[in-house]
């Protein structure tokens, strides 16, 4: 009977010890403290992209603009100064989700950091890189799009690759309906352009005319621009949406004037192709980021 005290006294003090709450750490990332059954709602991802911003991609100093969804004619009428037949199919076209392109072709500076080499017949870090197959230019965009996720820049679902035609046609209008994207006078040319009359027959810098009103550089010459479909002779039908053209030739296109080109050759509607395997000093490429 003389335990029973100091027993009673032992449970009464282990009862009240064990209704004692944990202590809240106040460690980095701790959060607070929730009642039992109950859960919290993480709060959204925000995106890594600014969707509707311009974008630079710091590791290249590559600057992009954004282009946003919307519809226009593809093609050029038969009126047209330097017309040609595989024009003719005048058709509306759907771009149905927004895309960042670069403001410049891509420069030797840029495509030697990525590809380890420079293969411009011209050789200058501002100057767009040329002598580029298809092949080439597509390498170059999985690399920096594996290199931008790898270092957590850039989701999963988005890539950089060529623009397809359409893509590029319409990227470069900019909402004209015109033979330039500035509009039809070619005497205005040489301030937006590098081509046959004022480029001494070789490549410049990028960046040193007139932009467009979408922010971009040099549509209209300095080099040609792969792009990402294979060449059709007859364009998607009316109303498509995000067209690419599928396997129809042995060509991929290219668009944009070069610097070897007369104007009617440096028109927004002109088209031109070559074997994926070709290298010429008048053809590079310009990349966009779009969702895949």
């Amino acid at each position: 009977m003389k335990l029973a005290f100091p027993l009673v006294a032992l449970s009464l003090f282990l009862a009240i010890a064990g209704c004692k709450r944990p202590p809240v750490s106040d460690s980095p990332g701790a959060g607070p403290a929730t009642s039992p059954g109950t859960s919290q709602t993480p709060e959204p991802q925000k995106s890594l992209l600014p969707e509707g911003q311009p974008l630079t991609i710091e590791s290249l100093d590559l600057k992009m603009s954004w282009i946003p969804a919307g519809k226009f004619i593809m093609g050029s009428p038969r009126s047209e100064d330097g017309h040609q037949v595989f024009e003719e199919n005048m058709h509306q076209v759907i771009i149905s989700r927004g895309f960042w392109i670069g403001n410049y072709e891509v420069t030797q500076a840029q495509f030697e950091k990525i590809m380890g080499e420079n293969p411009s017949f011209w050789k200058d870090p501002a100057m767009p890189v040329n002598k580029v197959t298809w092949h080439d230019a597509m390498e170059f965009c999985g690399i920096l799009s594996e290199q931008e996720q790898e270092y957590g820049r850039l989701p999963k679902d988005w890539r950089f690759i060529l623009p397809t035609e359409a893509q590029w046609e319409y990227a470069c209008r900019a909402d004209s309906t015109t033979v330039y994207h500035f509009g039809n006078d070619r005497e205005k040319l040489p301030q937006y352009a590098w081509y046959s009359e004022n480029s001494q027959n070789r490549t410049k810098p990028v960046g040193l005319k007139k932009k467009s009103e979408w922010g971009l550089y040099d549509l209209h010459g300095n080099v040609g621009e792969w792009c990402f479909d294979w060449y059709g002779k007859k364009y998607p039908p009316e109303g498509s949406v995000d067209p690419i053209t599928q396997k129809a030739s042995d060509f991929k296109v290219f668009r944009g004037g070069t610097y070897a080109d007369p104007p009617e050759r440096c028109r927004a509607a002109y088209r031109n192709r070559n074997t994926p395997e070709t290298q010429n000093p008048w053809i590079g490429f310009r990349v966009i980021l779009s969702l895949q």
